[in-house]
This record gives C-alpha cells, sequence and structure tokens, in this order.
C-alpha cells in the first residue's frame, strides 16, 4: 500500500493508458463519422445535380443542310450544334450567311440559304412585324425597342448574362429600370421564347 502512495503517478499513468486503450475508440469512430458525412454531402451533391435539367427546345432546320426537320436540343446548345443534328451543310449551302455562335431558342427556324440566294439583312428591326428576340439581341438591337435605351439595353443583356434567359415576358421586369409599365409597353416589340 505505501508503494501506491510513494508510486501514485505510476498508478494513474497505467490507468489511463488503460482506459484510453479500452475505452477511446473515438478515433475509429471519428473516422466513421466522416465517412457517413462525407457520403452524406454526395448524396445531397447528386441529388441537387439531378434537380438542373436544362430545357429542352425544338428547333426547325430548313434549306441547305442534309436532313432538314425539327430537331429537340438543349438550351445550351448553338446553331453549329443544330446543323451537326442535321447531317451538316449541303454543298450549296451559304455558310457566310450563318451565324453558328448564336445560342438557340424554343421555336427557331434555322434557314440556310444556298450560295447566291438572298437572306434579310436585319431581322431585328422593327419593320413588318419583326420582333427583338431578347434572349440573343445585341444592344443595339435592343435599342430599337421604343423608350429603351442604351443604359436599359445594357441591363437587359447584363440580367440575361447573370440570370439565364427570359422565360416570360414577366421576367423582363426583374431587370434594374424596367416596371410593369414598360414591359406592357415593350410587349408587342419583343419576342421572348
Amino acid at each position: 500500500m505505501t508503494w501506491l502512495i510513494k508510486n501514485w503517478y505510476v498508478v494513474v499513468i497505467v490507468g489511463a493508458i488503460i482506459i484510453w486503450l479500452v475505452v477511446d475508440p473515438s478515433v475509429e469512430k471519428s473516422d466513421q463519422t466522416s465517412v457517413e458525412l462525407d457520403r452524406m454531402e454526395e448524396v445531397e451533391q447528386e441529388t441537387e445535380e439531378e434537380i438542373v435539367i436544362d430545357a429542352t427546345y425544338k428547333i426547325d432546320v430548313k434549306g441547305e443542310v442534309k436532313q432538314p426537320g425539327v430537331y429537340q436540343v438543349s438550351e445550351n446548345d448553338r446553331v453549329e450544334d443544330v446543323i451537326d443534328l442535321a447531317g451538316g451543310f449541303n454543298e450549296d449551302a451559304d455558310v457566310e450567311q450563318i451565324n453558328l455562335a448564336e445560342r438557340v431558342y424554343d421555336e427557331m427556324v434555322i434557314f440556310i440559304p444556298g450560295i447566291g440566294e438572298e437572306v434579310e439583312a436585319n431581322l431585328f428591326e422593327n419593320q413588318d412585324n419583326q420582333k427583338v428576340k431578347v434572349n440573343t439581341a445585341t444592344v443595339e438591337e435592343i435599342q430599337t425597342i421604343p423608350g429603351i435605351g442604351e443604359v436599359k439595353a445594357n441591363a437587359i443583356i447584363e440580367y440575361r448574362e447573370t440570370n439565364g434567359r427570359f422565360k416570360q415576358m414577366e421576367d423582363l421586369t426583374q431587370v434594374s429600370g424596367i416596371g410593369e409599365k414598360t414591359v406592357e409597353k415593350m410587349e408587342e416589340y419583343i419576342q421572348i421564347p
């Protein structure tokens, strides 16, 4: 007994080691918990990724392509991608008149003219009931809308680039400086697919 009292620190150290070895499986548990948490985060990320679904559009391809017709594409596709789906250009296609980098939109008609065939120079002018396609228009084209100057045109493009395409007319009210009355005035001059 006197040995225990004199060497109390040895007893405390040996007891702490025994308790640590027997009672402390926390290292293993924390590793297991960490693995479980990582897996839960992976499942959440997979679920979030599944929720993000690209919109699908139907595009009508006409003219000098190998397989004219209606094609279903993603909202992130470009004219070039749709032409590839249509089998590519015919030998007579006048590729110089087509903007292959243009993003597609629902119900879009892509007409590939033949060499020497004329296509309307500016489809965005507000003549003959042509409407400005705000999801693809440039600043200059948007400024052809009555009541829209350079500042609002830039705001529309900035909003479109930051938040994605406009899906309905009411989305324009989210643009800084454009309210419901402005949208009502613009409605007959713009097209939102």
